[in-house]
């Protein structure tokens, strides 16, 4: 029974030492970093003004439940940039993350991924690279999501009137931009 336990024990801790960090893991590591610019923002504060969208366009944007965004200006990290590049791009090349869309030119890079399958995404993804400007992380999480939202809420980006942005997170978009 003693030699069960200790096997049973042994690869629990072989299996726990092998795991990949999640990007969970790495959001939550990262946001009380004095480098990274970091919020978590729940859509029901960013989509306030929905009247100009069609009901199909308001059902899919209502689906998503919180955005979580994560930054490191060149400006703010330089030293470690690469390094979290790296990071980042070892953690999304895992095979829970599935491509959408993947860019790359240069000393930019641009990746949509997510979580799921077709007819129930969990979470999506976008991350993006300038060796200029910095790394950005964007993670939607959400219930109900289906391809089909996905492109709605991409149609309906263009309607949407972002100035309503509550105070804080509007900030936190200007200091993006500097």
């Amino acid at each position: 029974m003693k030699k069960i336990i200790l096997i049973v024990f042994a690869m629990a801790t072989l299996v726990a030492c092998n795991s990949k960090p999640s990007l969970q893991e790495y959001l939550v590591k990262k946001e009380n970093s004095a480098e990274f610019i970091s919020a978590s923002v729940p859509t029901n504060i960013l989509f306030q003004n929905l009247e100009n969208l069609s009901s199909e366009e308001k059902s899919s944007l209502q689906k998503i439940d919180k955005i979580n965004l994560l930054a490191l200006t060149k400006k703010k990290g330089e030293p470690i940039l690469e390094e979290e590049r790296e990071e980042l791009r070892s953690i999304l090349n895992q095979p829970d993350y599935q491509s959408l869309l993947n860019f790359s030119s240069g000393d930019r890079e641009a990746r949509l991924l997510f979580v799921g399958s077709e007819e129930k995404i969990d979470e999506m993804i976008f991350f993006g690279y300038d060796s200029e400007l910095g790394l950005l992380l964007l993670r939607m999480r959400g219930n109900d999501v289906n391809a089909n939202d996905i492109y709605q809420i991409t149609q309906s980006a263009q309607n949407l009137d972002m100035t309503s942005m509550s105070g804080s997170f509007g900030k936190l978009i200007g200091e993006l931009g500097q």
